[in-house]
This record gives structure tokens, sequence and C-alpha cells, in this order.
């Protein structure tokens, strides 16, 4: 029973912080070209194009993690939980690596 909520957990999450990714992919040019920007050079993209990517890998193995630990009667219901949570800490880490650039 924990591999469902794992499993679940992993792919519900890979989904979300997939779907956010790709927005802050394509929001970058305006993100970066905004008033008070301090960095608009294209380095600037990559560093947080770099933090971005090893923190979706970093949420999804949490992820998975977070549905081995302990066991749960209803697996599905309490994956997608642990992926709501956790895609909700990728999208304040997005925000907060764009604020610092």
């Amino acid at each position: 029973m924990r591999l469902y909520a794992a499993l679940t957990a992993l792919i519900g999450t890979a989904i979300g912080v997939g779907v956010l990714f790709f927005a802050n992919s394509a929001l970058s040019p305006l993100l970066l070209g905004g008033p008070g920007s301090t960095c608009p050079e294209p380095d600037c993209a990559l560093g947080a194009g770099l933090w971005l990517i090893a923190g979706a890998v970093a949420v999804v193995l949490v992820a998975f993690l977070a549905g081995l630990l302990r066991p749960a009667e209803q697996p599905v219901r309490r994956g997608l939980w642990i992926a709501l949570w956790c895609t909700a800490v990728y999208l304040v880490e997005s925000v907060v690596v764009w604020v610092l650039i």
C-alpha cells in the first residue's frame, strides 16, 4: 500500500512541477526584463533555469520518499495530498528564484 501512495505522489508531483516549469519557461522573458531588474542578461535566465531544474528533481524525489514513509488507509488520497504540498513548495521556490533574480 505504501507503494501506491509513493507512486501517486511521484506522478502527481511530476505533472504539477512540469506544468509550473514550462510556465516559468514561457514567462522568463517577461520576468527578466521587468522594471527594477538587476540582471536582464540571458545568464540570469540560465541560472534561474538551473535552480528550477534542481528544485524540480529534489521535490519529486521528496514526494516519492514521503509516500513511502508511513502506511495509509487511502494511499491514493495520501499520495495526492503529498503531490499537492510538494507542488506548492515548488511554486514558492520558483517565486523566490524569480524575486531574487
